[in-house]
């Protein structure tokens, strides 16, 4: 049965041009400053990338993508121009995004963000990783700031929303497949609740626990009945939360 599920879930995935899983990197700028893609989502930020020739039939897509990250206002989302096949110097990128009042976190002409990760190349192409390194977003061509933005927001999801608590959130075994052993450290007493999430940040299904005393806790969940894939475990505590990725198999 989940194998049939698992062949359903990747016809969906192609369907709606989504990647499970971001390719890491390590590249300089334009600026000649060094980003590695996995710190900064360990750290919490949703990557928005859209590769241009760049040319004229671009500068639609680059600008919604640049206008939609600046317009969140939010520190956490950051927008990186790239080159399409590093091919035109940063020089010439610069001078285009200028032009056409595209503003980015960061410009790369670097060969090592790679198009070809990601599907099916295009001119241009924009992607939206979330914190927990899945991609939300992959369209070749004319984008919808209303969807990129709901992408970028289902990125977020793995964001703490008080990076001040640490739970020690673990889930074990992991991947796993009918049962995971969800395990956590409260530092006080506080109403708990489970959601798991798919790779989208929709809710498909939510545990409450009620209210739990200091210390660590554990608490099995049965995920039988979900399909093969990924999915993120929300721990809420109070008003804190804190999300790890697991990964169903057969």
């Amino acid at each position: 049965m989940k194998k049939t599920l698992l062949t359903l879930f990747a016809g969906l995935t192609l369907t709606f041009g989504y990647a499970l899983n971001a390719t890491d990197f390590t590249a300089n700028d334009c600026a000649s400053v060094s980003h590695n893609l996995f710190t900064e989502l360990a750290a919490g930020k949703v990557v928005v990338i859209t590769w241009v020739m760049p040319c004229s039939a671009c500068i639609a897509s680059a600008s919604t993508a640049a206008n939609t990250v600046i317009g969140m206002g939010n520190p956490n989302v950051v927008f990186y121009l790239v080159d399409d096949y590093a091919n035109t110097n940063c020089t010439s990128l610069s001078s285009w995004a200028s032009t056409n009042s595209i503003t980015a976190n960061a410009k790369f002409s670097n060969a090592t963000i790679s198009m070809a990760d990601y599907g099916t190349a295009g001119m241009p192409k924009t992607i939206v990783i979330g914190t927990s390194g899945f991609v939300t977003y992959n369209v070749n061509g004319t984008i919808s700031q209303t969807a990129l933005q709901n992408a970028i927001n289902s990125g977020l999801t793995g964001v703490k929303e008080n990076n001040t608590v640490n739970f020690a959130l673990n889930v074990f075994p992991n991947p796993a497949v009918k049962n995971t052993k969800i395990t956590y450290t409260l530092a006080t007493n506080a109403e708990v609740t489970i959601d798991v999430m798919n790779v989208l940040g929709e809710k498909v299904s939510t545990v409450s626990l009620g209210k739990l005393s200091v210390g660590k806790q554990e608490y099995e969940l049965n995920i039988e009945a979900l399909s093969v894939g990924s999915y993120l475990i929300k721990l809420s505590a109070g008003e804190a939360s804190e999300t790890v990725k697991i990964t169903v198999t057969e």
